[in-house]
């Protein structure tokens, strides 16, 4: 009764669309099968790609393009570094004083080099190894450096637009260059800890290209404050999920716990009357474990909405007194109604709402459960002003809007909606899904969104062309798997090395050009026409949907039990601490390309529980040193004086 026909007829056109199997005869085991051959394709196409790239009359003599972009990454990601690095002789001095002002710096620094080498590797300017090879630098003058510099970046932010477009201005390298590139590669471990495969789909086949990463710095101030924001408004983002996530984090004493606080502190409604909270139960466990999770003073909690429908996200508004921030986190899925948010899936026009709210969204489209999830918090928002009033009760306080999967899509948006108003808000999205927006509001968004990727997480990766894109590897799987199933079941069983996993896919699959003409081969092609052509007439094949804002990425370096993470596997025994060798992360700014397809995974589905998410950022931010770092107002002053340089220097 609450939602249109319109409405599930969305729904009900997604889900048809995607699952319609037009007369294919598949079974689960077939399924299965293929998720284990495709797997180790891609296993396969990953390693071949970092062979070739190393391999001397590989890709850097195959493909010039490809490796004239890999070099001119290279001396950008080396040369380059943040003029507050260059000036300030204390780092910690100055990331405190930026803690309030995130927004602003991010403004600043959003056409720097923000990252360049990462923890382990870094060292002074004087001894850095890789700053002091040249890659040819001594053939370009310093106005050539300055454009080099400006096509570099542009390559970096988006690498599938840049490659189709030279400029004349551009240097090009010479073949020792390339080759002295590619040395330093093979040998030195720094250098391919940069290098980043990307998961591409091209004329229908499916390969593995190499891209630069750069790996978040401990010299640069905006690395280390995105990095300890991250860390502290995870735990807020953690804490949402109220008494569900509270018991499931602490397993053998949460429920003990809650029912204590309800006996010693009742929160019932004949007891504890408070207009602000609605829809806590009867227990008032919600605020409870809001209050246990954080610390926080029931002050703290100027409102909390915990009520749940579709397109009606539970969101709380809190004062973080050591942070001086105001935060509004809004809970991800954890509910039936969550669930059809989410497969709300069409792109819906920002046209009209960006008339409203003073943003061009011509063309522009934006995930519609989210939207529509952003539209009813603003309204709420709008009705109690409890937000508008304490903005202006503490005129000092930053304004951070946070959320994690469903949540950080709506934050997403609901940040664009309320940025007139409130220029100066960021919006931390911890594991956002890969759909919420379209590519130029998503490239906009970095001026005051930051998105946080745990490894291999499924969900930041999730689009329609993504899922699309996958459901037709799987059948192409079906079509070329040439042994029995149980086979391919045995196979998986067994431990490969790297040379042996090169060979297992001829052993199971037929080659993609020589799948044998069968009844079910000629269904598979007519389902991909048939495909293509329901794509066309819902006309939303055009149409790219992907993550907002900058993009950090945070990739578990450990081999230990397959790189799954010890508390995932020990899931009922929590007191018993992550292996040492699982608590090994390389923290890296990434591009939205490079989480356009899903890649298959042991961790897909635990990297984007909320509680290894906000565990991860903790270990990340310990070891870079900014964990738990509290605002300092009283350096406001040589903040200006900062960001003033950051602004001449540029």
């Amino acid at each position: 009764q609450k939602l249109t026909a319109g409405s599930y007829a969305d729904v009900a056109i997604a889900l048809t669309d995607f699952f319609s199997d037009d007369g294919l005869d598949i079974v689960p085991s077939d399924i299965a099968a293929a998720m284990i051959c495709l797997v180790n394709i891609q296993k396969q196409k990953q390693i071949d790609c970092k062979n070739e790239l190393v391999r001397e009359g590989g890709i850097f003599a195959k493909d010039r393009r490809l490796a004239t972009r890999l070099w001119r990454q290279f001396n950008h990601s080396n040369n380059t570094r943040s003029p507050i690095s260059r000036r300030s002789g204390s780092m910690r001095d100055v990331s405190n004083s930026l803690k309030n002002s995130l927004s602003m710096t991010a403004e600043s620094l959003k056409n720097s080099g923000d990252i360049e080498e990462g923890l382990d590797t870094y060292q002074d300017d004087e001894s850095h190894p890789i700053e002091n090879e040249s890659l040819g630098q001594n053939r370009i003058s310093r106005n050539e450096e300055e454009k080099e510099e400006i096509i570099a970046e542009k390559e970096t932010q988006s690498t599938s637009t840049s490659s189709k477009s030279t400029s004349t201005s551009s240097i090009q390298p010479t073949d020792t260059e390339l080759e002295q590139l590619r040395q330093m590669i093979l040998t030195r471990r720094d250098t391919m800890q940069k290098i980043n495969f990307r998961l591409i789909h091209k004329d229908s086949r499916m390969l593995f290209e190499p891209t630069v990463s750069r790996v978040l710095s401990p010299s640069e101030p905006f690395d280390c404050l995105v990095l300890g924001e991250g860390s502290r408004y995870c735990a807020v983002a953690l804490a949402s999920y109220s008494w569900m996530m509270y018991m499931w984090t602490n397993k053998c004493t949460g429920a003990c716990r809650l029912t204590a606080n309800s006996i010693f502190h009742p929160r019932c409604f004949c007891c504890h009357s408070n207009d602000n909270i609605v829809g806590d139960n009867i227990c008032g466990w919600k605020e409870a474990t809001v209050l246990k999770s954080l610390d926080f003073e029931e002050s703290d909690i100027l409102y909390a909405n915990f009520r749940n429908d579709v397109s009606v996200n539970p969101y709380l508004i809190l004062r973080d007194e050591k942070w001086k921030t105001i935060v509004l986190t809004i809970r991800g899925t954890l509910s039936f109604e969550d669930m059809i948010s989410d497969v709300t899936i069409s792109p819906k026009s920002l046209e009209e709402i960006g008339k409203q709210f003073g943003f061009d969204g011509r063309g522009e489209y934006c995930h519609s459960g989210m939207l529509a999830g952003a539209k009813w918090i603003y309204d709420d928002l709008k009705r109690h002003k409890i937000l508008d009033k304490a903005m202006e009760a503490n005129p000092d306080f930053g304004l951070r809007i946070i959320g994690h999967s469903l949540g950080a899509g709506v934050a997403a948006m609901l940040g664009r909606v309320l940025r007139k108003q409130f220029p100066n808000l960021y919006c931390l999205c911890f594991s956002p899904p890969g759909c919420v927006f379209s590519e130029r509001t998503a490239k906009e968004s970095k001026d005051y969104v930051c998105s946080y990727v745990l490894h291999n997480d499924i969900v930041p990766r999730l689009s329609y062309a993504s899922l699309c894109n996958l459901r037709t590897d799987l059948i192409e799987m079906i079509a070329r798997i040439k042994v029995p199933k149980h086979k391919v079941f045995y196979a998986d069983l067994k431990s490969w090395n790297e040379k042996s996993l090169l060979s297992l896919p001829e052993k199971l699959l037929h080659g993609k050009e020589d799948i044998p003409k069968s009844q079910f081969s000629t269904e598979f092609e007519n389902f991909k026409a048939r495909q293509s052509q329901r794509q066309e007439e819902r006309d939303t094949a055009h149409i790219k949907m992907t993550v907002p804002g900058r993009i950090l990425h945070m990739v578990r370096t450990s081999t230990k039990l397959n790189n799954v993470p010890c508390g995932c596997l020990l899931s009922c025994a929590q007191c018993i601490a992550p292996c040492q060798e699982t608590k090994k992360y390389k923290v890296r700014w990434t591009e939205a390309e490079d989480l356009s397809e899903i890649y298959i995974s042991p961790t897909m589905m635990v990297d984007h529980f909320p509680y290894n998410v906000a565990h991860a950022l903790e270990i990340a931010a310990e070891s870079y040193g900014v964990a738990d770092q509290a605002t300092d107002l009283h350096k406001r002053d040589q903040l200006v004086g900062i960001l003033e340089g950051v602004k001449k220097d540029r």
